[in-house]
């Protein structure tokens, strides 16, 4: 009876090729599916490298330090939070204005507004990119007929153009006259155009919805809000005592100290103090102690007599 010998040789051979299939396999993992965050590489091939690869954003190499984040262009361009801050790279103030070397010209606040090229990794090219927004070059040139910013509006239709030589009488034109001016699809009061033309001022005492909102008299914030006309809209917190009197005063399903109007009055544990004229509308100060100051408080946008 015979034995067949398997060849040593042979063993020895498909122990290296078994060898070097694992091996391969290790580096075909690594440029498939995985990338390594700090080799400067993009190794899984998705065109972001390193920490700025999304696959790397719980690795221990990206996260936030407490150091500096414009040291230099490559400190704001990888992707790390370098200075601890919240922001990395372009969304940092402290990288704005920063150049990358590349020698391409620009400021774009992290992208070069003029390579051709995405530096900010975000998808957006040279002027399609919100950081060039402001860049010479970038914004909308009025009258050449071309989308210049990329922001699907043309010339005169660009609010960028608002108040352009080029676009001087380009609008609605006539608030009054019951004929869509510009071709926008809105007519007269219904046009952001009319906004600020007194012929679609909102008047509350009429029953007409004359500033085209969809809301008419003391249902328009323009009269609820406005304190320049006391007494023609019942209001919650106009005086003191409608905020202790056990009434809905102005119909919005909130009682006295539960309705926002009244959190100035000391009834409620307020200042005591209002914020509806010129002087408390531009003093810095949240008067009325309602989380909002001067010009970003309702009572101050809606009273002309303030200013905002």
């Amino acid at each position: 009876m015979s034995m067949y010998r398997f060849p040593m040789a042979a063993f020895g051979g498909a122990i290296a090729l078994l060898v070097g299939i694992v091996a391969c396999g290790e580096i075909t993992d690594k440029a498939d599916g995985g990338e390594d965050c700090s080799n400067g590489l993009d190794d899984d091939g998705d065109g972001a490298a390193d920490c700025c690869d999304s696959e790397c954003g719980s690795d221990a190499a990206c996260q936030p330090v407490d150091g500096v984040e414009n040291e230099d262009a490559s400190t704001c361009s990888d992707c790390i939070d370098n200075d601890g801050d919240g922001y990395a790279d372009s969304e940092d103030v402290d990288c704005e204005g920063l150049d990358d070397g590349s020698g391409t010209g620009g400021d774009g606040d992290g992208e070069i507004c003029d390579d051709g090229v995405d530096n900010d990794g975000d998808g957006y090219i040279d002027c399609d990119d919100y950081d060039c927004e402001d860049e010479a070059g970038c914004g909308e040139i009025c009258d050449d007929g071309i989308d210049n910013d990329s922001d699907g509006f043309i010339d005169c239709d660009d609010f960028d153009c608002d108040g352009d030589p080029a676009c001087e009488g380009f609008g609605e034109g006539d608030c009054t006259d019951g004929q869509d001016g510009d071709g926008d699809g809105y007519i007269d009061c219904d046009d952001f155009d009319c906004d600020d033309d007194p012929a679609c001022a909102e008047d509350c005492t009429d029953g007409i919805d004359n500033d085209g909102n969809g809301y008419t008299d003391c249902d328009d914030f323009a009269c609820s809000y406005n304190f320049d006309l006391p007494g023609i809209c019942d209001r919650e917190g106009e005086t003191e005592d409608t905020c202790d009197d056990g009434a809905d005063n102005d119909s919005d399903s909130y009682t006295d100290c539960d309705d926002g109007g009244c959190a100035w009055t000391l009834t409620c544990d307020g200042t005591g103090e209002t914020e509806r004229d010129a002087a408390s509308c531009s003093d810095g100060v949240d008067n009325d102690g309602n989380g909002y100051a001067d010009c970003e408080d309702w009572s101050c946008q809606y009273t002309p007599s303030a200013g905002c």
